[in-house]
């Protein structure tokens, strides 16, 4: 069996606090409120973004419907320009190709109204889609704002704990100085597999690393032994220390 003076036992007690306390702060930089804010706020940014895409299609779509409505009048304007020179130019003098013309002017005035009210129907779909883009990045810029600040604060709180963490890393390495090696590296060993518990008290039957009571067979063993010699848990295979 392995051996180890009381003293080396009552010290790895305190290392093994001591990584508790690490594990517990690496554990609170992973739990910090701030991340799950961080993370609603992401999601509620992509969700707007989306929909300012999808409004700025919208209104894009819309501003080709107007493009072509607008090029379409542009012709209209354009034969009725030449219809009119034709018209009032003198080179028509026949009555019934003069008439023919007006009718003409005439449907074309009717297509160039009709086509102009559409124009403005787009127009007018146009402006409310535009003002909710406004609406949607005035709350983009507000979230963004907020992410800028909760990740300042994330950043300051995860640095706060990592200072801490350098601090107990510090009084660990102070406690292990007279510590031999073996007894380390069997305690590192032990505690990276079971559960983060290298070593913990056997408080009358319980072993306060598995918080599971040991057989009294057991115990009646243990207690017969030299107090030098390492035991571990049948149930955690951690090193009790009686």
């Amino acid at each position: 069996m392995a051996s180890a003076t009381p003293e080396n036992l009552q010290i790895l007690l305190q290392v093994q606090e001591k990584d508790t306390q690490i594990l517990a702060a690496l554990h609170k930089i992973k739990e910090l409120a701030e991340r799950k804010e961080i993370n609603e706020i992401q999601k509620e940014l992509e969700k707007l973004k989306e929909t300012i895409s999808t409004k700025e299609s919208e209104v894009h779509e819309n501003n080709r419907t107007q493009k072509k409505f607008e090029d379409e009048v542009a012709t209209i304007e354009e034969r009725t320009e030449k219809q009119k020179g034709k018209l009032f130019g003198g080179e028509v003098v026949a009555i019934k190709e003069l008439q023919s013309l007006e009718a003409d002017i005439e449907s074309l005035k009717e297509r160039q109204i009709l086509i102009e009210d559409q124009i403005i129907e787009v127009m007018e779909l146009n402006e409310p889609i535009q003002n909710e883009i406004l609406d949607l990045e005035e709350q983009l810029a507000r979230h963004e704002e907020t992410l800028v600040k909760l990740t300042k604060t994330l950043q300051e709180a995860i640095q706060n704990i990592e200072t801490s963490i350098d601090q107990i890393t510090s009084e660990k390495k102070n406690l292990v100085e007279g510590v031999p090696n073996e007894i380390l590296e069997g305690y590192e060993s032990l505690r990276s597999r079971s559960g983060h518990v290298g070593i913990a008290k056997l408080v009358n039957r319980t072993c306060n690393g598995c918080n599971l009571d040991l057989p009294a067979v057991e115990v009646d063993r243990i207690k017969k032994l030299p107090e030098d010699i390492i035991i571990n848990c049948e149930e955690c295979g951690c090193i009790l220390v009686r």
